[in-house]
């Protein structure tokens, strides 16, 4: 081997290596803390997930190893009563990919498929490394490529969103479309059976791509982008043949994949970049995407510390990569989906700045390219001293980019799911019987059907029907009537029935009133339970604003309910509880010297709920006792006598439409919600957890 081809094969290594050790050492560090505080980031012998999607896929793995998954089948959990109604709610065909691999590496190992995503998803998220250097160092930019990679393994959000046990399935979402331009790419040099090779490879990844991502709108994009670069830079092939290797991609990326891909990207901009900016969708009901993180739209700022850590170096880069586009389009086209997808975080949502750090690393890396292809003219300057220079530059980089990101280094994995929550889902299915229809609000809607084997009405893969709206007017009502009939209503109709009274001509809140009046509260035949759930209290001003909707304003009341902690008690009736002072003696909140009067004090403990009035205006005050434990909430009227804090905080329920199942308050409270049949029946048995 020559000198020069040995110096070019370290360089590509140590491009290759850096990358990809430091990104497995900023996830797996993690595991160092989840190991000493094993008590909150484990239930029992395996890890709790960390993220919501995790449980979908973990759902359907486990139900292939135990055969009782049906591709293209009717699914029989998820979306109820809509998929008994219809038949659009059926397993995937084929099954997901990563449920696949995960339940095969769970089967090999003898274990949860929770074991299996602690590190499949960190080993998996740093692979686009090798594509992306592979795809500039073919184009003659060792350090684009080199820094490209780096960034995109520190950068903040991409970390979070390939952790430890996140069992994702943006894991793979860097590496595919890397991946595919590498070989479009090479085909576009190679020549005869190799050329062909290289497109053959380059769809069948595009075809893993859909399998695993099932976005098939993606894929046409990179498709759309590689026809177009046929017709314009490949100057040596004839139309014949031109025709013949778009369609050898096609064929090898399946032409059913390409085909949906239509309908896809049109949803993919409808959700994203249209939706998102709309108060309300689906025929004038709210828009629920405004409540997700993932989906909502950050400042550029705030893009900048998520994507690369620092604005300056992201200025820099961002403008590193344009110029890199206009001075190198011919060798960087196949890459502009990709970019374009990075794009919509500066208008859509903010998880796409993920697809944006491995280009601002390039951009970086794009200028001291250049610096050393000046210096290459220069005809004092060997080889030698040009690899070192190389080297010199990617030590560079790796020390400024480790230290922008030091907030990568100190970010710790959480899990979504606390072990005592976990505890209670697995109890759920012995609580419950096995056609139950459990009635709750969307985040823990696949975790009930993984952990419980239950179905539910929404999910983390459904949330943006109608159906979300009315589940959350459930929580915010004071009317337990309106409750009732808010969930057996939409437990007959479901969402197919809302879109036909909208059909129909019927106006959102015409559909409200009839829901609410009981127009369609007949008894079903599946047993419904509603559950509420610790987190809900934080995300209660949320579900509120949605459930308080005015389709005339156009928004609703985002009024939350502050669980107070740190509670001390500074003297008989004085409380100091986070940064306050509350008077239980004149009803007063002393917060920076200005007094906040309190309407009601509400005291619950194991045996009676015991009232306090003070003044004819003010906030509520709640102190509750369970299990020797005191939690204190703080809220407005409304958020008071909302379904959530009566039936959830304070167990105060009306017996006619509701049975209190399960009490592990604050952790879960399960009601069964009675049917017309056993309304009278008001004297039934309470199982409670003390």
């Amino acid at each position: 081997m020559k000198k020069s081809e040995l110096g070019k094969l370290i360089l590509l290594l140590v491009s290759i290596i850096i990358p990809i050790t430091i990104g497995l050492y900023v996830r797996f560090d993690d595991l160092r803390v989840w190991e000493k505080y094993k008590n909150q980031f484990y239930y029992e012998d395996r890890p709790l997930f960390t993220s919501y999607d995790a449980f979908f896929f973990a759902r359907y793995g486990k139900e292939y190893l135990n055969g009782s998954y049906n591709a293209g089948e009717r699914d029989p959990l998820r979306f109820v009563p809509d998929n008994y109604l219809t038949n659009n709610v059926t397993y995937p065909s084929p099954i997901p990919m990563e449920s696949y691999f995960g339940a095969q590496l769970a089967k090999a190992g003898d274990t949860y498929i929770e074991n299996v995503s602690l590190w499949l998803t960190p080993v998996l998220s740093v692979l686009f490394v090798i594509p992306l250097v592979f795809y500039f160092y073919r184009i003659g930019l060792p350090i684009a490529g080199f820094g490209g990679a780096l960034l995109g393994v520190v950068s903040l959000l991409y970390l979070v969103r390939t952790s430890i046990a996140r069992f994702d399935t943006d894991s793979l979402n860097l590496f595919f479309p890397f991946a595919i331009a590498f070989f479009l790419l090479r085909s576009f040099h190679s020549k005869g059976k190799l050329k062909y090779l290289d497109l053959a490879i380059a769809g069948i990844l595009s075809q893993a791509y859909c399998w695993w991502y099932a976005h098939p709108g993606l894929m046409l994009v990179i498709l759309f982008i590689y026809a177009a670069g046929l017709f314009f830079f490949d100057k040596r092939s004839s139309l014949k043949q031109k025709a013949l290797y778009f369609l050898t991609v096609l064929i090898f990326s399946n032409p059913i994949f390409v085909f949906n891909g239509v309908f896809n990207i049109v949803g993919l901009v409808k959700v994203y970049l249209i939706n998102y900016f709309k108060p309300d969708v689906s025929g004038g009901f709210p828009n629920v995407f405004m409540s997700i993180s993932e989906a909502k739209h950050f400042d550029i700022t705030k893009i900048a510390q998520l994507s690369t850590g620092n604005s300056v170096v992201f200025g820099i880069g961002f403008a590193g990569a344009l110029l890199l586009f206009i001075k190198k389009f011919k060798e960087t086209f196949l890459l502009l989906p990709i970019f374009l997808i990075g794009i919509m975080a500066l208008k859509g949502g903010n998880r796409f700045a993920m697809y944006l750090s491995p280009f601002i690393g390039v951009g970086i890396g794009y200028f001291l390219d250049f610096l050393i292809s000046y210096l290459r003219t220069k005809k004092d300057i060997t080889h030698y001293k040009i690899y070192a220079v190389r080297l010199l530059s990617i030590f560079l980089l790796t020390g400024i980019f480790v230290y922008i990101n030091k907030p990568s280094f100190a970010f710790v994995a959480k899990p979504k799911i606390t072990p005592e929550l976990e505890r209670d889902f697995i109890k759920l299915e012995s609580l419950t019987p096995e056609n139950s229809w459990i009635w709750t609000w969307w985040d823990y809607g696949t975790a009930i059907e993984y952990l419980a084997g239950r179905a539910v009405f929404h999910d983390g893969q459904s949330q943006g029907s109608p159906k979300t709206y009315f589940v959350a007017t459930s929580f915010s009502t004071s009317n337990p009537k309106v409750a009732h009939n808010v969930i057996l209503g939409i437990s007959n109709i479901g969402t197919k029935g809302i879109n036909e009274l909208l059909k129909e001509g019927k106006k959102p809140e015409e559909i409200r009133n009839l829901i609410f009046s009981g127009t369609f509260s007949k008894p079903v035949n599946n047993p419904i339970y509603w559950a509420f759930t610790g987190d809900e209290i934080g995300k209660f001003a949320w579900i509120n604003y949605f459930g308080t909707w005015d389709f005339d304003l156009k928004k609703g009341i985002k009024s939350p309910i502050y669980q107070l902690s740190g509670c001390r008690s500074l003297r008989p009736q004085i409380l100091v509880c986070s940064g306050l002072i509350i008077d239980l003696n004149k009803g007063e909140i002393i917060q920076n010297k200005r007094a906040i009067s309190l309407k009601k004090l509400v005291i619950k403990n194991e045996k009676k709920l015991v009232e306090k009035d003070y003044h004819s205006k003010g906030l509520y005050l709640e102190i509750v006792e369970k299990n020797k434990k005191g939690f204190l909430f703080l809220m407005a009227e409304q958020p008071f006598k909302s379904m959530f804090n009566q039936m959830y905080i304070l167990r105060n329920f009306d017996k006619k439409y509701f049975e209190l199942v399960y009490d592990d308050f604050p952790t879960m409270v399960l009601y069964r919600v009675k049917s017309d049949s056993d309304n009278t029946n008001t004297n039934t048995n309470t199982n409670t957890n003390n």
